[in-house]
């Protein structure tokens, strides 16, 4: 059966891998760089193996990357930073090849998500100071905290891969259940002294451990945070301080989106328990379209004025756009005023 599950798992990422669309991007200049042989270096792995998600970039010269220094989500974490390695075309390009040690911690089928890298002009990410002369990967966080000072760059979308992690039990073991061997001989002359002595050993430490975790726990239960009584007026709240802060007031116009988006996605998030942070902007805004049909959602506004100002949060925050001061109040005062006319949950 497992040989079956691991054979299926291995015909579905093919086909996905296959499947996997070439990515290129291009410049007014005539520059461009291409995503391809997007692989994985193992299509089935243990739980806690290494893998390595790679992909190559071939780019025309006078052009750079931002490449993000890790990948981590609830199935799998960066074993280590990206790494890359740079190789000169016949045609005088370059071909750079990514790489992600990754490992993984969830049994089953699980996927590396789709992630955003960007190019731009070399020259631009070298006047903005994210890159030295002669690099081709500039540096993802200054490029992340200022994307404005490179205009010419760009977004492509590293596709999801799927992954199959195998656990370390049979299938047979884990239907059946998997029983210890008892003592060969509890009692008797023969007992093994110094395996009962560090038995006893490790029970008082075990239990020392324990009273002491299960004390520590009840503290932090007694002392924890009161929740707030309405998210609604929490949300309402939150905008009035961003406005009191004005961080766009002072150029951190995509520090002001970002809070407030995050805002918004907060209070949207409570209307439906199966919402969560797990879902992007965008998918939370087509499933709160879909809701407003529902007869439970029957008393909320129109969601089309709120949609639109994520959209363009979603632009300023991973994009260059950067609005004027007084568009971003108004922005903020309509996605505050559809809060407000919503009922609490």
């Amino acid at each position: 059966m497992r040989a079956a599950q691991t054979l299926a798992a291995t015909l579905v990422i093919g086909v996905a891998l296959l499947l996997s669309p070439v990515q290129t991007f291009g410049q007014d200049s005539g520059g461009t760089v291409s995503v391809s042989s997007l692989t994985l270096s193992h299509d089935t792995v243990g739980i806690g193996d290494l893998v390595d998600l790679s992909f190559v970039l071939d780019m025309a010269p006078g052009i750079l990357v931002f490449v993000p220094d890790s990948l981590d989500s609830s199935d799998f974490e960066s074993f280590a930073p990206v790494r890359w390695s740079s190789t000169a075309t016949a045609d005088g390009d370059t071909r750079l090849t990514v790489t992600y040690p990754l490992i993984a911690f969830q049994v089953g089928g699980i996927a590396v998500p789709e992630f955003p890298i960007f190019a731009a002009r070399r020259s631009e990410a070298i006047s903005a100071g994210f890159a030295n002369e002669g690099d081709l990967v500039g540096s993802w966080s200054s490029f992340r905290a200022e994307p404005s000072r490179t205009p010419s760059a760009r977004m492509l979308i590293i596709p999801p891969q799927p992954l199959w992690v195998a656990s370390v039990l049979e299938i047979e073991d884990a239907s059946n259940g998997v029983q210890p061997r008892p003592v060969a001989d509890v009692v008797g002359g023969e007992r093994h002294w110094p395996a009962t002595l560090l038995v006893m050993f490790f029970g008082v430490l075990f239990t020392w451990i324990a009273t002491t975790s299960a004390h520590a726990a009840w503290v932090a239960y007694r002392n924890r945070p009161a929740p707030p009584p309405d998210p609604r007026l929490a949300a309402l709240a939150a905008f009035d301080a961003l406005l009191e802060e004005s961080p766009h007031r002072g150029g951190d116009i995509r520090g002001f989106y970002t809070r407030a988006s995050d805002i918004t996605r907060r209070f949207v998030e409570v209307l439906d328990q199966r919402w969560g942070p797990a879902s992007t902007s965008t998918e939370l805004m087509t499933e709160l379209e879909g809701a407003v049909r529902r007869p439970d959602f029957a008393s909320t506004p129109e969601v089309g004025p709120l949609t639109g100002v994520m959209e363009h949060a979603e632009a300023v925050k991973f994009g260059g756009d950067r609005p004027k001061a007084d568009e971003a109040e108004r922005e903020l005062s309509a996605v505050r005023s559809w809060v407000e006319g919503t009922q609490s949950p």
